[in-house]
């Protein structure tokens, strides 16, 4: 069979994609990962053909609609903003999709551009198979007020997400259905997510159960949660992603176990600040920071020199989770699911700082199962960070933080199980 998987957004959001993508070709499949086309060489790097599709995700976190406008304090005007990125570049990624997946059975798409991938597969008449990274459907555990700090009960939980799938639809129902004309489709009156479920196609959810047992008993086996996916050493390896060399193994085996630091693709608002806060706290603890730079190049500036064994902070640039977690004592990153999924199976505490989208989520979901915390990345600041560092390091949350990893499924478990679903979906 022939397979295309459409993916958008940052690595995070690749990753997942890239090791279902190699799990079906090594069953025999053809596939075609189509990706923004600043992940064009993560992805081919890893081994899979790879087409350029949509814009670049660094242009997009860059602009103003993402920078000021999904920040703004006016509720319409992030509502605003969400609907504008929706549909911003919607009419030619329909025709690059139609291009590529021409000869496919079925499309796989991650969230982000889920419309795109129905349309299409509407039109040629194939599943579309959705591929999610966090809770994003309805459901009476996972609280969309997770950003406010807010408890709330079920049917709460349950209301706040049909009142954002619907002001989400009115705020992009007029470009969607211009969108869907484009492609000779009929207008819609309803959210994708009620016309995706319809369809009877599971959604996949590329995260651990674990962590969500009542979204479980919930949804059943119309979004199967399989596990976290994760790349294979030699995927990781044709990604760029460095281990352990000699210089950092030398650090490392200097000094106590550090705490890893990192935040992919987020930029913070103010790096200079959120930098001197994290080497301020590292002091008031007597801790050791291993810092990764990756997509934003936090504290890149701050680099010691490859043979300063007595830094107290040490900045790399993407690394290999596998390799170097199990190195640390804890983690502290944004709260992305591959990151939440890196620090999870290497047995760490964690503190997540998040910005926005389903990081707060995360945060929310760790500090429930009592194997860390969450702080809003803006609200990071020495004392903040020490008093948060300080309940992560306990040696209470690194005995649960070890108690879950024995019961998350395996990473080659989970892909395949995934794929499973794929093949079966499709014949």
């Amino acid at each position: 069979m022939r397979f295309v998987i459409a993916v958008n957004g940052s690595r995070g959001d690749a990753q997942p994609a890239v090791a279902l993508a190699a799990e079906l070709m090594a069953r025999g499949h053809s596939l075609t990962l189509a990706a923004p086309p600043d992940l064009y060489e993560f992805c081919s790097g890893a081994g899979i053909p790879t087409e350029s599709y949509g814009e670049s995700t660094r242009e997009l976190l860059d602009s103003d609609l993402v920078r000021a406008d999904l920040r703004s304090p006016n509720p319409r005007t992030r509502l605003r903003a969400v609907s504008a990125m929706s549909v911003r570049g919607g009419r030619e990624m329909q025709r690059r999709l139609l291009d590529v997946a021409g000869d496919a059975d079925a499309i796989v798409a991650s969230s982000a551009g889920q419309e795109r991938a129905h349309n299409v597969s509407t039109v040629l008449g194939i599943p579309h198979i959705p591929l999610h990274y966090c809770p994003i459907r309805r459901n009476g555990s996972v609280s969309l007020l997770a950003h406010l700090g807010v408890r709330a009960p079920a049917v709460i939980n349950d209301l706040s997400w049909r009142a954002a799938e619907r002001a989400l639809w009115l705020g992009t129902r007029a470009a969607e259905n211009t969108l869907r004309a484009d492609l000779g489709l009929p207008p819609l009156s309803t959210p994708y997510s009620g016309l995706i479920a319809r369809t009877g196609v599971p959604e996949i959810q590329a995260y651990d159960p674990a962590l969500f047992e009542d979204v479980v008993r919930q949804w059943g086996s119309a979004r199967p949660l399989v596990g976290f996916f994760t790349l294979a050493a030699t995927q990781r390896a044709g990604v760029g992603d460095g281990g352990l060399d000699d210089e950092l193994r030398t650090w490392l085996d200097a000094g106590d176990p550090p705490v890893y630091v990192g935040f992919g693709s987020m930029l913070p608002a103010n790096p200079d600040r959120l930098a001197e806060a994290f080497r301020s706290a590292a002091e008031r603890l007597g801790i050791r920071l291993l810092v990764s730079g990756g997509w934003s190049g936090f504290m890149a500036d701050a680099a010691a020199p490859d043979t300063d064994t007595e830094s107290r902070v040490r900045v790399v640039g993407h690394i290999d989770h596998d390799a170097i977690l199990p190195r640390c004592r804890a983690a502290v990153h944004h709260g992305g699911a591959g990151s939440v999924a890196a620090g999870l199976r290497a047995g760490l505490p964690t503190l997540v700082t998040w910005k926005g989208a389903d990081q707060p989520i995360w945060g929310r979901a760790l500090t429930d199962a009592h194997v860390g915390a969450s702080l809003p990345m803006a609200r990071v600041t020495v004392d903040s960070l020490v008093a948060a560092l300080d309940t992560i390091l306990a040696p209470a949350f690194r005995q649960e933080a070890a108690d879950l990893r024995g019961r998350l499924i395996p990473a080659a478990e989970a892909v395949r199980s995934a794929a499973d679903i794929v093949e079966a979906v499709t014949r």
